[in-house]
């Protein structure tokens, strides 16, 4: 996909941000038998996809907003099952904000979906005494489930790990803010808690005149998730993934809100097909 795309909903200026592209394949991923999948979608789980690495902006009513973000040069490791061969990432996300205008210093917000690596990884950047805030001005906002999971704690006890030096850091200066339920952080711009992916996984939900736009983060990674809602990644929490789908897919339909999901290279609309399933359409 290209690095940035603009759109509008309502009164609020959406802007998708690339990190990067990363190497994906379904039948790695999803936790699906394959009698299941091999019969309609055999060419479609085997064959190897590129998906983006998606941060998303918005503007809305004096408020920016900044939903995930990666270092995609900091950490794709050449030799990792996701990395493409002899592929250049585009610019830092700093640097695609900076080409729109808008300085690290200006972000009011930063909404991490969830805790796994390429949501977070960009939240701190390093400085010659360590690592800062990637953007000083924000307050960061994490979902209470993913910080009090045993796995996160104990990565937060080494202060080499990649936790410790940008969501523990944050932590240390009191700008990380833990999210124990639904929270308006700004005029229309709301986070809901949507547990499965992790246990603290939230979306956005961004409301602007009589429009509306949710930002998934990894409530679906791609769009036969959509049409088969319990096929899913085996870290999941396969009954509350799936209850989160059920509501997210309703929702969106039933007030055909524009999505974007951070591994989905195109915006979406929830549509129905004859046989009553889910669909993600292209916007």
């Amino acid at each position: 996909m290209q690095d940035m795309t603009t759109v509008r909903v309502g009164d609020a200026r959406v802007t998708l941000i690339n990190a990067g592209d990363m190497r994906l394949i379904l039948a790695r991923e999803l936790e699906v038998p394959e009698e299941l999948w091999r019969p309609k979608y055999a060419d479609l789980f085997e064959r190897p996809d590129v998906c983006p690495s998606l941060s998303v902006y918005i503007e809305h009513q004096g408020a920016k907003v900044l939903v995930d973000a990666n270092d995609y040069r900091a950490t794709m490791e050449p030799d990792s099952q996701y990395a493409l061969p002899d592929y250049t990432p585009p610019p830092a996300i700093p640097d695609q904000l900076v080409s729109l205008g808008v300085q690290p210093d200006d972000i009011t917000h930063m909404v991490i979906t969830h805790a796994h690596w390429d949501h977070f990884a960009g939240t701190t950047s390093p400085t010659d005494g360590g690592y800062a805030p990637t953007y000083p001005q924000a307050r960061y906002y994490l979902g209470a489930g993913d910080w009090t999971e045993a796995e996160m704690q104990t990565a937060l006890q080494d202060p080499t790990s990649l936790e410790a030096r940008t969501l523990g850091m944050l932590h240390e200066r009191s700008m990380l803010h833990l999210v124990e339920g639904p929270m308006r952080i700004a005029e229309g711009i709301d986070i809901l808690p949507a547990p499965g992916e992790t246990t603290g996984h939230q979306v956005v939900r961004v409301l602007s005149a009589g429009e509306t736009l949710y930002i998934l983060g990894d409530a679906f990674h791609h769009p036969i998730e959509v049409e088969h809602p319990d096929w899913m990644v085996g870290w999941a929490d396969a009954d509350v993934m799936l209850a989160t789908r059920r509501w997210l897919l309703q929702d969106a339909l039933d007030q055909h809100a524009l999505l974007t999901a951070a591994h989905i290279a195109t915006l979406g609309r929830i549509t129905r097909a004859n046989d009553g399933s889910f669909r993600w359409g292209e916007a």
